[in-house]
């Protein structure tokens, strides 16, 4: 019997970003890290202990035949990343507070 791995969008997980059904898995982060950060399929399993083969393959999949929706997802978490720093309280990096 062939399981189908179904990538899916739902609003209230992961803010509707894609992942792989059943999980809180996002293809971004499985994507990232392999494509971006060298892991290996081995690596992501052993990184996600629930998942198996197939799930990773098929996000890895996703990933690669989306780049349009990849490429929003990281202006978008890079956007939240500037806008929490720039609301953030916390001296910038390299401040010393010498002055």
């Amino acid at each position: 019997m062939c399981t189908t791995i179904r990538i899916t969008e739902t609003p209230d997980v992961l803010h509707g970003k894609p992942r792989i059904e059943g999980t809180r898995i996002g293809v971004f982060s499985i994507g990232i890290r392999a494509r971006e950060q060298g892991a290996t399929v081995e690596e992501l399993l052993d990184d996600h202990p629930d998942l198996d083969c197939a799930q990773v393959q098929a996000a890895l999949d996703y990933y690669d035949e989306h780049p349009e929706l990849i490429e929003y997802i990281q202006t978008q978490k890079e956007a939240m990343k500037k806008a929490l720093s720039d609301q953030s309280r916390a001296p910038a990096a390299g401040f010393n507070g010498d002055s």
